[in-house]
């Protein structure tokens, strides 16, 4: 049947949309996360593999509205037929069919989408610790290595028992677990404190919510110096600080001053939408 058959298209039309690169064991877990029934905002999915076929064709639900992008993800012009120059995420899964290789192609998708969209969020799964240093020139905002990752989890869990399970609640896409929700820094907080904003937070009485950090841009550095591009321009890299600390000591402490672009890292059930709240809020004490 026709409706059997992968969907291509030069241009989808869409914005703000995730970009799965390499179809793997861990796409189909990935999908149903990001599609879950407790995501109030699901985006669209573009699946860029060489083998469209291993893409499964299911009436399940998560599944509904994957669109699929059959060639190489480092291909410019395949890169350009997902939209990439609009997309809000790519996602660069280690090559499962090349395992070998998977490392070095990795680093040829994100210097391809680096030279149409250098602002996406790139978040790349790397096989091997020794690849991390060949991604310090370029755009990369997250790397996942599964094997710092294992080695990290159960060492800590020995030194902290039971650890695993609270990692696995955070890390689980569902209404009865706590998840971690980035949400952009409302504007009446910019120019203002993190420690202030903690503050409100914690006044919260009818939303469980646990401030956690904050992300804010700054230039990318290595030993004390700013990284530049292939260009002679300086990289920027978001930095992400978990529990910054009450010194004042440090452009990353409590004091940190929130700017445009800043965002915040919480812990919660649901998403928080602490912009909503506040409004909703100032607009309930105005009229009291």
């Amino acid at each position: 049947m026709e409706n059997d058959k992968p969907i291509y298209s030069g241009d989808f039309g869409i914005n703000g949309h995730v970009i799965l690169c390499n179809w793997s064991s861990k796409a189909d877990v990935i999908v149903h996360q990001l599609h879950d029934a407790s995501v109030h905002d699901k985006s669209p999915i573009i699946v860029i593999t060489e083998q469209p076929e291993k893409v499964p064709k299911t009436t399940d639900p998560a599944y509904r509205g994957l669109l699929i992008v059959g060639g190489d993800p480092a291909d410019k012009e395949i890169l350009e037929r997902a939209d990439v120059k609009r997309a809000k995420t790519v996602i660069i899964l280690a090559d499962e069919e090349n395992l070998e290789k998977s490392d070095s192609k990795a680093i040829l998708i994100v210097l391809a989408i680096d030279a149409i969209n250098p602002n996406v969020h790139v978040i790349v799964e790397l096989l091997s610790s020794n690849s991390e240093m060949y991604f310090q020139y370029t755009h990369a905002n997250e790397i996942v290595c599964l094997e710092q990752l294992s080695e990290k989890l159960l060492a800590q869990s020995a030194l902290t028992p039971g650890l695993s399970q609270v990692y696995m609640d955070l890390l689980t896409q569902s209404a009865d677990t706590n998840e971690i929700y980035q949400e952009p820094v409302p504007e009446s907080f910019i120019g203002r404190k993190y420690r202030e904003v903690e503050a409100e937070i914690i006044a919260i009485d009818d939303k469980d919510i646990i401030l956690i950090g904050f992300a804010t841009t700054d230039a990318k550095r290595q030993n004390d110096r700013k990284v530049l591009n292939h260009t002679g321009n300086t990289i920027e890299e978001k930095k992400v600080i978990i529990n910054p600390r009450s010194s004042s000591n440090g452009y990353y402490s409590k004091n940190h001053k929130f700017k445009p672009g800043d965002s915040i890292f919480m812990i919660s059930y649901e998403k928080p939408e602490i912009a909503t709240y506040l409004n909703k809020n100032g607009a309930n004490k105005a009229e009291n």
